[in-house]
């Protein structure tokens, strides 16, 4: 059984668990020898965020810390992963706020998690916002997907002040994408900002597919709202992504991605109300749409250059697989459910795809992708072929009261129906 303990807190603290692994988060921004953050202990580069906020965002660092540091086990997947964090107020964290942030972790990740909170020392970096930023309406999660930059797309035509927000990835193929967004959003009329904030341990990196990153993101953005005035941070998603049914039995439970389910969302709000931080709300404004209708709705009558900004951001859940020689190692596989289900997506919204994918040509680098993904098209072709058991979606995780259930049926059957279109 794999197991760690992590202990986060300001540079310079002293240790609390002497078991435990410390990670020293930079008083300023920049590096330390355990993490590298582009936001100082205080987050000042976010505005002047509030304390609970601010707490908020250091435990959730330090989960996701401890979920990169901790290989995932190859016959149990459960972890147990004990957190010690520094908080400017640790009588917040009651046991009843503590349990619902490990129910929510367990919930997302499947592992068995442990949370204590301890006092951080007084000071430790400016609350001085590091920029003047003006007060925004919405914050809108951005992370170089293709719903995300729908997302984008539609909220800039609404009304109202929006500030889009990323973290760094480390992947080449997500860089770009962020880097290609920014100087879109940049050069739009008016200009949105957009900026990414690195925030990560250093060292080796256990477990390459930390399902704590989405956690993070949503943190860091509600630290942000309560930094800037926003009163909603807007997650960008497909509902049939978000819902993720099982395409086949082993897919179920953690195995299945769960950042956007209706249940995370409806745990992450019950956490902000307890954490008194529940004016802000964070909420997926395309929980209803397929892939397919979002695709529509934000590119069925955009530009050429928007399409082909649109090929550029990154759906695959693993670029390169395989690694296959002569490749594009930053090249789509086009052939995990992530990319079948965007591919589908373009196809359903009759608007063009023009993203290179590894594993849809004749070479011998896409023979060998398709080969590493036989497993995913092997579930596409048994739910596509066969449907999929309206018991098994409903009970492959918990749903929030007063849920639609029939809306979610449907909404999966259209998801599905897409899915069918796909050349495999």
């Amino acid at each position: 059984m794999t197991s760690l303990r992590v202990e986060l807190g300001p540079s310079g603290i002293s240790p609390s668990d002497p078991m435990a692994v410390v990670y020293e988060w930079p008083t300023e921004a920049g590096r330390s020898d355990t993490i590298r953050s582009d936001l100082g202990w205080r987050a000042a580069e976010l505005g002047t965020p509030s304390p609970p906020s601010r707490d908020f965002l250091r435990v959730v660092t330090a989960a996701y810390i401890a979920d990169r540091a901790a290989r995932q086990p190859d016959l149990r997947l459960a972890r147990t992963l004990t957190l010690t964090v520094h908080v400017e107020e640790p009588e917040v964290w009651t046991d009843d706020v503590k349990e619902r942030l490990v129910d929510l972790l367990h919930w997302l990740t499947g592992d068995d998690w442990a949370l204590r909170c301890v006092r951080a020392p007084e000071g430790g970096g400016t609350t001085t916002p590091a920029l003047d930023l003006p007060i925004a309406d919405d914050v809108c999660l951005l992370s170089g997907g293709l719903d995300s930059f729908c997302g984008a797309l539609i909220r800039v035509q609404q009304p109202g002040t929006v500030r889009f927000l990323g973290h760094a990835d480390t992947s080449t193929a997500v860089r770009h994408a962020q880097q290609r967004l920014q100087q879109h959003l940049a050069a739009a009329s008016p200009p949105f900002p957009y900026v990414q904030y690195a925030l990560r341990p250093r060292g080796e990196v256990r477990n390459r597919v930390p399902k704590t990153r989405s956690l993070l993101f949503m943190a860091m953005a509600v630290a942000a709202a309560t930094g800037t005035g926003a009163r909603r941070v807007l997650v960008p998603e497909n509902g049939f992504t978000s819902i993720n049914p099982p395409l086949e039995p082993s897919r179920g439970g953690v195995l299945t991605t769960r950042s956007t389910h209706p249940w995370t969302f409806h745990s992450f709000a019950e956490l902000l109300d307890a954490l008194d931080l529940g004016q802000v709300e964070v909420t997926n404004p395309h929980a209803h749409l397929t892939k397919g209708e979002l695709v529509r709705q934000a590119l069925g009558a955009a530009t050429a250059d928007i399409h082909d900004l649109a090929a550029e951001t990154v759906s695959c859940a693993k670029i390169n697989a395989g690694r296959p020689k002569g490749g594009n190692p930053n090249a789509q596989c086009g052939l995990c459910v992530a990319c079948l289900v965007r591919r589908a997506a373009f196809i359903a919204a009759g608007v063009p795809d023009r993203t290179d994918y590894a594993g849809t040509g004749s070479a011998g680098p896409a023979q060998h992708v398709r080969r590493v993904r036989r497993h995913d098209t092997d579930a596409w072709r048994s739910a596509t072929t066969a449907g999929i058991p309206e018991h098994r979606i409903l009970g492959a995780g918990l749903w929030p009261p007063g849920t639609d259930f029939d809306a979610v049926l449907d909404l999966c059957a259209r998801g599905l129906k897409e899915l069918a279109r796909v050349p495999v």
